[in-house]
């Protein structure tokens, strides 16, 4: 599928925010006397994640169909992912709000704090949801996507959350570990996902079908000179080889390899900083090649194979 910088930046800063503002609420929760740093979080989710959400605005071709968006919350995960991401970001700038205008002792911004991480879990669930119940989409067609979507979204909080504390001069218990166990865990899932690519990219050939339980098959096309929209995404020609090997070599230095030799040679600020830009760097090829990558059935017709050409003339 074709990357979108919309998509990019939706789904990557989204996550970032909601995993800034799941680690506030879990240091507040636990009561670390963090609150400068905590509040930091809050804010810097509240920026990323507004940026997130006007960056969709980009992704529409008719912007008048904005107003439609919320008609179809029943059977749309792209109506309640508009729904949850905006009620989602009203939470955050309560919370930021509170903590701004309301004693502490009233206890008001731990709540809304609380809510805030809660409904950004939904909220990630939910545009996750969006790819993983596409069976066309054969590389997203599984619970794996919605893991890696929580995975990127805790990896992304916990770099930039690690960042600020080096920034405030405070190193909250735990932190630092949590960051170990989010690289592992994220590790273990980008691999297990790529092999799921592999899969489905040798599933969906002409030899094999479109790798769907339903059938007859038929291509929906125009016959114009322009693809109709719903094909113009999946038109996009496979990787190489060597785009692959580049792509996931990058993902992994600027997640992996970068951030676990700056843990445990370095120490000070830039190091601190130098491991979230490297990160951020990283989950940013993650997320291109998890566009990029992917396999849509409609391969079966539009997408060139070895020795065997296309069966559409375009």
């Amino acid at each position: 599928m074709k990357p979108t910088w919309p998509l990019l930046a939706l789904t990557l800063l989204q996550g970032l925010s909601v995993g800034l503002a799941g680690i506030a609420a879990v240091l507040l929760v636990m009561g670390h006397q963090q609150g400068p740093m905590v509040f930091a979080d809050q804010s810097v989710a509240l920026v990323t994640g507004g940026i997130g959400g006007l960056s969709s605005i980009f992704h529409m071709h008719r912007l008048a169909g904005a107003k439609y968006v919320l008609r179809q919350l029943k059977t749309s995960w792209l109506s309640r992912e508009a729904l949850s991401t905006g009620v989602y970001m009203l939470m955050v700038a309560l919370t930021v709000l509170a903590h701004l205008l309301a004693p502490p002792a009233t206890g008001l911004w731990q709540v809304l704090s609380v809510l805030a991480a809660i409904l950004g879990i939904a909220a990630v669930y939910i545009t996750s949801m969006l790819y993983a119940t596409i069976r066309a989409m054969r590389s997203w067609h599984s619970p794996l996507t919605v893991l890696v979507f929580f995975g990127a979204s805790a990896l992304s909080g916990e770099l930039w959350a690690w960042a600020i504390a080096g920034i405030m001069h405070r190193s909250p218990r735990g932190l630092e570990g949590a960051l170990w166990v989010l690289l592992t865990i994220m590790a273990v899932l980008k691999a297990l996902q790529v092999r799921n690519f592999r899969e489905a990219e040798h599933t969906v050939m002409s030899s094999t079908g479109t790798g769907l339980a339903q059938k007859p098959y038929r291509v929906m096309d125009t016959g114009t000179t322009k693809p109709p929209y719903r094909h113009q995404t999946q038109i996009w020609p496979m990787l190489t080889s060597t785009q692959k090997f580049g792509g996931y070599g990058a993902m992994a230095a600027g997640i992996w390899i970068i951030p676990v030799i700056t843990l445990l040679t370095g120490s000070g600020l830039m190091a601190d900083l130098f491991t979230a830009v490297a990160g951020s760097l990283g989950l940013i090829v993650e997320r291109w090649m998890f566009f990029g990558d992917a396999t849509h059935s409609s391969r079966v017709w539009f997408a060139d194979e070895p020795k065997r050409s296309s069966q559409v003339v375009r």
